[in-house]
């Protein structure tokens, strides 16, 4: 005996338990904090570093340009912005959630995109990782948060698919709301490394 699956009724997808927002809520929160605190023990190094320094930055080091970093950190501003928009948005099942998702991905890859820049530019001035204590701090700090940067390219990447193929929406937003937490983390971050290497 054969049954048309065909004809078979769709059976929905059960909205998520308050259980699985509270267990994918804490998951990333435990892992936050372990990058959390991977991050304060590299910049307690640096200060470290820096305290040990007469002059900083160090007299004759090529600065990365700070009209670059301070439109940097502009750009992954907004992308918070339009991240907090899209979450809200599926939350309540409304439309645009995908619309400022991919605003979110777009600003994210403006971000990636000057972030690299500001390498070129420090690296065109013959300025290397190995050329002092300013620049192994500075390659260094980056590119760890470069890696974070690149890993919520991929969420948000992987989110966009999920959105457009209608696996999230108001019953389903942990893990959109989980790349959201993780992507304002990436913001806070870069905050701290601009305001550490381009304010003070």
């Amino acid at each position: 005996m054969t049954t048309n699956v065909a004809l078979m009724p769709a059976v929905d997808t059960p909205p998520e338990s308050n259980r699985s927002r509270v267990d994918a809520s804490l998951g990333m929160a435990l892992f936050i904090g372990s990058w959390a605190m991977a991050f304060a023990t590299m910049f307690l190094a640096f200060l470290v570093l820096r305290q040990r320094q007469e002059v900083w930055p160090p007299q004759g080091v090529a600065l990365p340009s700070f009209a670059m970093a301070a439109l940097a950190t502009v750009v992954l501003l907004a992308s918070s912005v339009t991240m907090h928009r899209a979450v809200v948005l599926g939350a309540r099942g409304e439309r645009g959630f995908a619309r400022w998702w991919s605003a979110t991905l777009a600003l994210a890859l403006g971000f990636a995109a000057i972030q690299s820049w500001l390498w070129v530019d420090l690296w065109g001035n013959g300025r290397l990782p190995h050329s002092g204590v300013y620049e192994s701090t500075f390659y260094g700090l980056t590119w760890f948060h470069a890696l974070h940067v690149a890993v919520g390219l991929i969420a948000l990447i992987v989110g966009l698919i999920g959105i457009a193929r209608t696996r999230y929406g108001a019953q389903h937003m942990n893990v959109p709301r989980n790349i959201g937490v993780f992507w304002h983390f990436v913001d806070v971050v870069w905050v701290v490394l601009f305001v550490t290497f381009f304010v003070f």
